[in-house]
């Protein structure tokens, strides 16, 4: 920021050099007041107001084709008036040109830069013009103006490669001089055939000239503006029409991460970028460069700091910039943009990029940028919709576990893997529960059997599944465990359900278990179904049959 804080104190000052010069030369009649009547001077002047507010954007710098008008107006009406309504055409456009959070900055920088820049596009061509002996008014064309206005426009071609590295020296903005000379191009040319058309208008008006002059060169800069953002966007928009299309057919929120950062990487040109994805009661952080997850960057916390609530926040160039913002990021980069998403049910992305090229990032592709954000949002809430329902669709409403369709998922999927043998299943039985339903009511029994799931859940080892059979019967897989090692937690559980009464709605119950147990030792030994129907037999047959309380293996069954 060392570079335009001084930038605008250099510019300032030699304006305020200009200023009095030519002040002065007013006060020493060296200049002359126009000698245009009022009305029509203001005529000119809106003309010329038009033409600064309706400008083209090239790479952040504007050009508004005025300084065709201006040529036309000092060789219609002498230089005098040309730098006045030039100057009045140029503050406007600075004021209209001007935005809330940048305004005073803005400014600053560029109303000097900008308004020593119109001075010299009108005093350097019309000072070669008048010293090679041209004249203004309705003689400016005569055989003897060949010379003069040879002069003139090869004055305005070498004022114009001198911008360029005005612009550069100036902004730190590096524009190739072919896009200066190709906006030259149309601008100059454009009104060397006006100017020279004119001069078969001698006893016509001038202001009706200019004025026609004014509106054909209108009329084409308008074509050029059109094309050029036809040209440079409409490719760009149908790119985020596609990216929104693959990131709203992700199937899960990895999937729609993936998908958007990927994205992002080849749509949006940036050298540093940062994104925010508040889903629900989780924050994640990411790198757009490297798309890996990261810590908060201190870019977020800026942000909240100075900009809480503004959903977009874009700088075109580095003069703009917050003075804190500027000192976290390095110094070449110009063009920088804060798009944050509206929060709608626990969901918000925000997104941070920045980088070298000036006007980075423009309205239209701010625009393409949120929607690209709001469909991310609308995938990752239907995505987890998607699997709340599914979560709800395999489990147990009552007790939170799984239910048996959940269990019968999982179980087919860890028989089908071999690295997971030997497996058991066991099946879980509350013993008299329906006693205990006619004694204290359903909703105690309801009670009993949330805590009993809770309890086989303390009791159960990480990798090991728990299920809901069904009534009050309970199912568990257990992977990497052989007979012996099943016996062993079935029986762990059947004592911690026993050692404790079940203390329900200030109830004191004591409640016991029956466990069948059934193991593959092997993969291909038996099927899911079979394994469940021994691990049921033995419950039965080794459990409530024998007294109840107890756990029994399917192996070990006598009948």
């Amino acid at each position: 920021m060392n570079h335009f804080r001084k930038m605008s104190v250099l510019g300032w000052s030699i304006w305020s050099v200009l200023f009095c010069f030519t002040i002065g030369l007013f006060a020493l009649d060296v200049l002359h007041a126009p000698t245009i009547d009022p009305l029509s001077f203001i005529l000119i002047s809106l003309l010329v107001i038009i033409f600064q507010l309706d400008s083209i954007e090239v790479k952040g710098v504007y050009f508004t084709f005025s300084e065709s008008i201006v040529l036309i107006l000092f060789l219609f009406f002498g230089f005098e008036t040309a730098l006045i309504v030039n100057q009045i055409g140029l503050f406007v456009f600075q004021f209209a040109n001007l935005r809330p959070k940048v305004a005073i900055r803005r400014f600053r920088f560029t109303y000097p830069w900008n308004a020593i820049t119109a001075y010299l596009e009108i005093v350097i061509p019309a000072t070669v013009y008048l010293a090679l002996g041209g004249v203004t008014g309705l003689d400016f064309y005569s055989q003897e103006s060949f010379v003069p206005l040879a002069g003139l426009f090869f004055a305005i071609l070498l004022n114009t490669v001198f911008q360029k590295y005005q612009v550069r020296w100036w902004f730190r903005v590096d524009i190739a001089l072919s896009d200066f000379m190709k906006i030259a191009f149309y601008t100059y040319v454009v009104s060397l055939i006006f100017i020279l058309a004119a001069a078969f208008f001698r006893e016509t008006n001038l202001l009706v000239v200019s004025s026609i002059a004014a509106a054909l060169t209108f009329f084409i800069k308008r074509l050029l503006i059109q094309k050029g953002r036809q040209d440079a966007y409409k490719s760009l928009i149908e790119q985020y029409d596609e990216a929104k299309e693959a990131v709203s057919l992700s199937q899960s929120e990895a999937q729609a991460i993936e998908v958007f950062l990927s994205q992002c990487e080849q749509l949006n040109h940036y050298d540093e970028g940062y994104i925010e994805f508040k889903l629900f009661d989780r924050t994640l952080y990411f790198d757009l460069k490297t798309r890996q997850p990261i810590d908060r960057p201190v870019v977020f916390a800026l942000l909240d700091i100075s900009q809480p609530v503004e959903p977009v926040l874009d700088y075109e160039m580095r003069f703009e910039w917050d003075a804190s913002l500027s000192d976290a990021f390095h110094d070449d980069y110009h063009s920088f943009v804060s798009i944050r998403s509206e929060e709608i049910e626990g969901i918000r992305t925000w997104i941070v990029m920045t980088g070298e090229p000036v006007y980075g990032y423009p309205k239209i592709i701010q625009q393409e940028i949120l929607k690209l954000l709001k469909s991310f949002n609308r995938t990752i809430s239907r995505c987890h919709e998607r699997d709340r329902l599914y979560t709800e669709s395999r489990t147990d409403s009552l007790t939170l576990l799984a239910n048996a369709r959940a269990f019968y998922e999982y179980g087919i999927q860890q028989i089908s893997d071999i690295s997971m043998y030997p497996i058991s299943v066991a099946m879980l039985d509350i013993d008299f529960f329906k006693k205990i339903n006619d004694t204290y009511g359903h909703q105690v029994g309801d009670q009993v059997l949330q805590e009993f799931g809770r309890r086989i859940r303390q009791a159960l080892r990480a990798d090991d599944f728990a299920a809901r059979y069904g009534g009050e019967e309970f199912i568990l897989l257990l992977n990497h465990c052989d007979m012996s090692q099943a016996v062993d937690i079935a029986e762990r559980i059947r004592q911690q359900i026993e050692a404790k009464p079940f203390h329900v709605d200030h109830h004191e119950i004591s409640v016991t278990a029956s466990i069948g147990v059934d193991t593959i030792d092997a993969f291909g030994n038996k099927r899911l179904d079979d394994t469940i129907r021994n691990a049921d037999r033995a419950l039965y047959v080794g459990g409530k049959y024998a007294g109840r309380n107890r756990v029994a293996h399917f192996n070990n069954l006598t009948t």
